[in-house]
């Protein structure tokens, strides 16, 4: 075998190593990037635990109540109620779901609140399935969320 043949089979042999090289470089890139965005994810995830715990600390829960314009133990109740149904609810029924959670409540008191609560702008009444019903506003969701350090 001549010197430029030998030559030749040492550059061939490098392009492959070389091609190899880039082959692993790209899967690794691919990796890294895949991590990268899990850690951001995760970090943002962990930023906003850290948030809730920081309300917990510093006013001993996390509930509506920490927004302004809930200011009475019932009508944190209506707004905690709200937040977990998705359909509206007339006063029967809030009233029904608050005996269930509160061992007491009458209609007279929740339309009360939630007259008090619609001049808030924290509920608005709209047409449900049993008639006229109730559901936060949007301006009371964004604050909620806003609290919590989510973006909705």
């Amino acid at each position: 075998m001549s010197d430029e043949e030998e030559l030749r089979d040492e550059i061939r042999s490098l392009k492959a190593q070389v091609s190899n090289l880039e082959q692993m470089l790209e899967r690794f890139m691919n990796i890294h990037g895949s991590v990268l965005s899990n850690l951001s994810t995760n970090s943002e995830v962990e930023r906003k635990y850290i948030q809730m715990l920081s309300l917990y600390r510093r006013y001993g829960r996390v509930s509506p109540s920490l927004l302004p314009e809930i200011d009475d133990p019932v009508s944190e109740s209506i707004v905690e109620l709200l937040l977990t149904t998705e359909v509206p609810l007339n006063i029967s029924q809030i009233a029904e779901r608050l005996r269930e959670k509160r061992g007491s409540s009458s209609r007279h008191t929740v339309r009360d609140r939630l007259n008090s609560l619609e001049e808030k702008n924290v509920v608005r009444r709209v047409e449900g399935s049993h008639g006229k019903g109730y559901v936060l506003t949007d301006s009371i969701l964004d604050k909620w969320a806003k609290l919590l350090g989510i973006k909705i």
